[in-house]
């Protein structure tokens, strides 16, 4: 089940938004190279940061449930095959109901709204997965990113040094903000194509 979604960000930009796949590993090594050095170092808190062979093919290798991963497609971005933005989350252990989330936006579509359209993706996942609890981590320099968490009842603490954002993952369970209705909306948008995905393939299984 990996068809684009189309969803609305803040500002009424219309996006795509659809699982990672495998074979998209050239085009997020090659997108990885086109980042800044500041959001590099924003999403891997390491400066001079290059990713191995070994890293992407983490990075590649989702199951759509323990390890998942939505990649966010502007379709009017000529470069990188319109892919603008990546976010992911990977389940603590096994059963647990505590998950770690990423997100890695191109430069220049940051504050636009695109985190919020990869978190209610992220939740939409989430919630099938039996995922409660999302946790991050954070430069304590990166201010937007840190009034976003907090408008989504994010509650911070400081670990080993970093800066830990932990937060519900069901969008429904988030407070009644401005930034929390944005998340709802794009998880019902995602939510909804998931399950009508999920009714067409068992209908095919059916037939055949």
């Amino acid at each position: 089940m990996s068809a684009s979604i189309a969803v609305t960000a803040d500002n009424r930009t219309n996006y795509l938004v659809r699982p990672l796949r495998r074979e998209d590993r050239q085009l997020i090594e090659r997108a990885l190279k086109l980042l800044s050095a500041e959001t590099l170092y924003a999403r891997f808190h390491s400066r001079g940061i290059r990713l191995s062979a070994r890293d992407l093919d983490y990075l590649t290798n989702t199951d759509a449930r323990d390890h998942v991963s939505w990649l966010v497609i502007d379709p009017s971005e000529k470069s990188q095959d319109g892919a603008i933005a990546l976010g992911r989350y990977v389940r603590e252990a096994e059963a647990s109901s505590r998950a770690e989330v990423a997100l890695t936006i191109c430069d220049r579509h940051q504050g636009q709204g695109v985190s919020k359209v990869l978190l209610g993706a992220l939740g939409a996942s989430a919630m099938a997965a039996g995922i409660e609890r999302f946790h991050g981590s954070l430069l304590s320099e990166n201010q937007a990113m840190r009034r976003l968490v907090q408008s989504l009842g994010a509650e911070i603490s400081i670990q080993d040094g970093a800066v830990v954002a932990e937060a519900a993952a069901n969008p429904w369970s988030l407070p009644d903000t401005a930034a929390a209705q944005r998340v709802r909306r794009v998880a019902t948008q995602v939510g909804a194509a998931l399950a009508a995905q999920r009714s067409s393939a068992s209908s095919v299984r059916m037939r055949s």
